[in-house]
């Protein structure tokens, strides 16, 4: 039987699993993983908001797949979650192609804004690491950690081997936009397996696990995580990617480290 969940309950969870009055929180969710929700999406989110207080702040990812990016029509390929909040009258978009943020709240437009002028999608003056900057948290909701995109960031920060350079057509914000390209240094195509982080929040103390109807609620400190994520990386700079031989892309990361190695020792 699948369960019926309403916002009473919804709201006491998020409080029982650590998010407080005037937080800002970065969201991935799968509305469907939670059970029946009364009133969908729009509870969820109203749910967040009466925790967080007009001093919160609750964002998510408005990742898009259109081409070229429009703001005010891409629609988010994420999750209903994402795409409800993304739509309100009050909510605002930051302006980048493919790894676009939308927020509502205290800091909505301070996190989203400037987006556009950083040189690359998750790395300095973005709001991945505005997050970081702001003493946020990052809440999965009904997913696992490889929906946990703020991550990019950290491979960012350490200019990891593998990302690469991107070229997407120019947004629609961008003047006489048709027919031109823009480049994106840094992007994070293909696979990850960021599953192998999850035990390292685990054991540092940097997560806590709740429920939510049926859907499991993680918790992450955003500064804690990118510290213990640099470090680990540090480590081991293969962490994120996958060791199946199958995986097209993670066997090519992997070469691909093991060239620039070389080259270095020559």
């Amino acid at each position: 039987m699948i369960q019926t969940v309403r916002k009473e309950k919804i709201i006491r969870s998020l409080r029982e699993a650590g998010i407080s009055a005037g937080d800002l929180v970065f969201l991935h969710s799968s509305l469907s993983s939670i059970g029946h929700v009364e009133g969908g999406a729009d509870t969820v989110i109203d749910a967040f908001l009466e925790v967080l207080g007009d001093e919160g702040t609750l964002a998510v990812s408005a990742m898009s797949s259109m081409s070229p990016f429009d703001a005010a029509t891409a629609p988010v390929n994420v999750g209903i979650i994402s795409e409800t909040l993304r739509k309100r009258p009050n909510a605002y978009r930051s302006l980048r192609p493919i790894h676009s943020v939308a927020a509502v709240g205290k800091k909505a437009q301070w996190f989203t804004e400037g987006h556009e002028n950083c040189e690359t999608n998750c790395g300095a003056g973005t709001p991945y690491l505005k997050l970081r900057e702001a003493g946020g948290k990052i809440v999965l909701l009904g997913v696992d950690m490889n929906r946990n995109t703020t991550l990019h960031a950290v491979e960012d920060i350490l200019d990891s081997s593998y990302l690469e350079v991107r070229e997407v057509d120019m947004p629609t914000y961008v003047k006489d936009y048709p027919g031109r390209r823009m480049r994106i240094p840094k992007f994070p195509p293909g696979h990850r397996d960021f599953l192998r982080f999850t035990p390292i929040l685990r054991k540092k103390g940097a997560m806590t696990e709740w429920m939510v109807g049926s859907a499991v609620l993680k918790v992450i400190d955003a500064a804690s995580m990118f510290d213990l994520a640099e470090k680990a990386l540090a480590q081991d700079p293969l962490l994120f990617l996958c060791e199946n031989p199958a995986c097209a892309y993670c066997s090519k990361a992997r070469e691909v480290y093991e060239q620039s190695e070389r080259e270095k020792e020559e």
